[in-house]
């Protein structure tokens, strides 16, 4: 299973936002083994910037693990929106 979580932030705290990420990613690799991916759309919306994380293969208490670590590098105040989480299998269609 795969997760995709969404929020937006300011324009203008870019660089922090990509601070915090590089802080939650390095905590979800050390403490759960996890290589998050983090992107971010092209285009800004009413001076916000929407990105992404997208980790691969999650177990499935893995949304209860990653808010810990969320709330340890301070990217909840940075965002403008919740965070919005989704969650996808992958479907075998050559067999």
């Amino acid at each position: 299973m795969d997760c995709y979580i969404y929020f937006k932030a300011g324009a203008a705290l870019e660089e922090k936002v990509i601070a915090a990420e590089k802080s939650l990613q390095q905590l979800v690799l050390a403490r759960l083994g996890i290589r998050g991916k983090l992107q971010r759309r092209p285009e800004l919306a009413n001076d916000l910037h929407t990105w992404m994380e997208v980790y691969a293969n999650v177990p499935d208490d893995f949304s209860a693990q990653l808010e810990i670590l969320v709330q340890q590098t301070g990217l909840t105040e940075l965002q403008y929106s919740e965070r919005r989480t989704e969650y996808f299998l992958d479907v075998d269609v050559c067999a």
